[in-house]
């Protein structure tokens, strides 16, 4: 099956009352455990490619592997770029046959968010790309602050985002973070409910790693459609890798296919409709 646009899985996600799993991959290894975990589950599935990433493997190269790889499935596999901050590496990803993208200036002043927004997706939209963009700021890297209502998502201020950019999904902060959180997450689901009523987008939960099961499903039916894992692939892992010390490179490949094909596994199936798990 050919590589899907964001839209076309977000639309079915909508209409089923799902959500849609995300999963961040620096390399191939990463990219065949969550494939393997989305088709065993018959379930669509975004492989995100992260700014920092083209550091570690070159976007056309990974592009071009994962496209053969969606080839290869029966299932709808989404090619998507995530948090990417830089124009020239958003244009760069839709020459390379990325099939959405993320441009994240959450971190900038809300005109300047709005206008680079809007030109990511006049140009994306051109070429039947799908945008995801960033409202309020999701920290990141381990942070958590005490009190972080300054960069929640303001619902009405969400509604005039959406309806000047044109974006096609929203990421939302409300009490969310990237990385390991250092304290029990408590998720503004007033908020959450507010936004989607004002804006009736596909909305994405980031930093889903360490929220539990339970959060997730009730966020679900409040209109997220899109929730993002990283961490949580990693430090499985990682794990798995220390408890084995002395083992041969081949070997430890294959343990992060395996511990990428479990943790997706179970997040897969917490994003699912209900009347599908039984």
């Amino acid at each position: 099956m050919s590589l899907a646009a964001l839209t076309e899985v977000l639309k079915a996600a909508e209409e089923g009352n799902y959500a849609v799993g995300n999963f961040d991959c620096f390399n191939l290894e990463m990219v065949k455990g969550v494939l393997r975990a989305a088709q065993e589950l018959e379930s669509p599935v975004i492989i995100a490619y992260g700014e920092p990433f083209i550091n570690h493997i070159d976007m056309p190269y990974f592009a071009k592997a994962v496209r053969c790889m969606a080839e290869a499935a029966e299932i709808p596999v989404v090619l998507h770029t995530d948090h990417f901050t830089n124009r020239d590496n958003i244009e760069k990803a839709m020459d390379c046959g990325f099939t959405s993208v993320m441009v994240d200036c959450s971190d900038k002043p809300y005109e300047v968010n709005v206008t680079n927004t809007k030109k990511v997706v006049e140009l994306a939209h051109k070429h039947g790309i799908s945008v995801e963009s960033e409202l309020g700021h999701v920290s990141g890297l381990g942070e958590l602050f005490e009190d972080d209502s300054h960069v929640f998502t303001d619902p009405q201020t969400a509604r005039d985002f959406v309806e000047r950019t044109g974006i096609d999904a929203l990421a939302v902060s409300i009490g969310n973070v990237h990385g390991i959180y250092r304290a029990e997450p408590k998720l503004r689901f007033d908020i959450l409910e507010e936004i989607f009523l004002k804006t009736g987008i596909p909305l994405v939960l980031h930093g889903a790693s360490g929220i539990p099961d339970e959060d997730i499903r009730r966020a679900v039916s409040l209109g997220i459609r899109k929730v993002n894992y990283y961490t949580d692939m990693c430090v499985a892992a990682v794990k798995r890798i220390e408890a084995a010390p002395g083992r041969h490179l081949f070997d430890l490949c294959g343990t992060i296919t395996e511990e990428c094909y479990q943790t997706a596994y179970k997040k897969i199936l917490v994003l699912k409709r209900e009347n599908e798990q039984k």
